[in-house]
């Protein structure tokens, strides 16, 4: 039989962490062009997948990302950010660096770059929807499009100097 990997008590406060600062994140807005903001969740759940892998990732973002409409007043789209930005976590971290933290894969550059650009794109579609169903319009929901394009653009650069980074000073990462 083969020794696979148990969830434990440091896995469930780490995960607990990155989840209180994934909701931390998503709160600071960074205004972009003319009257747009985005904000920085999108950045802290790309570095945490691929510092951190699939596992991690998906259940800060989901846990982070709803926490963080239900604060804030956006609770018409917390079980709508349960899933997108959950599944946007595990999409990028299994990507990027594999399912568990402990992960090391090869080239882990161009797995980063194709994970934060396949959530990116799972979270533009999955929003669409959302936007469209809270709102009742899908007038609305397309006009969304262009932020939701900066915030994951804003979102992969700070990844892109974040991540490596962590990559060396965390351990086992």
């Amino acid at each position: 039989m083969e020794n696979k990997r148990q969830f434990n008590i440091r896995d469930i406060v780490t995960i607990g962490v990155l989840a209180a600062m994934c909701t931390i994140a998503t709160s600071i807005k960074v205004p972009f062009g003319v009257g747009a903001m985005v904000h920085l969740g999108t950045g802290f759940v790309f570095t945490t997948g691929i510092v951190f892998g699939g596992l991690y990732a998906g259940l800060a973002a989901a846990i982070g990302s709803a926490f963080f409409d239900l604060l804030m007043g956006f609770s018409p789209y917390t079980l709508w950010s349960f899933v997108i930005k959950g599944i946007a976590g595990l999409i990028v971290g299994v990507i990027a660096k594999g399912f568990w933290p402990e992960a090391k894969p090869d080239r882990w550059l161009v797995r980063a770059v194709v994970g934060c650009t396949a959530a990116a794109a799972w979270t533009l579609g999955g929003y669409i929807v959302a936007w469209s169903q809270v709102t009742g319009s899908m007038a609305v929901a397309l006009s969304n499009i262009p932020s939701s394009l900066m915030t994951s653009t804003a979102g992969f650069l700070v990844a892109m100097v974040l991540a490596p980074k962590l990559r060396k000073v965390i351990p086992g990462r």
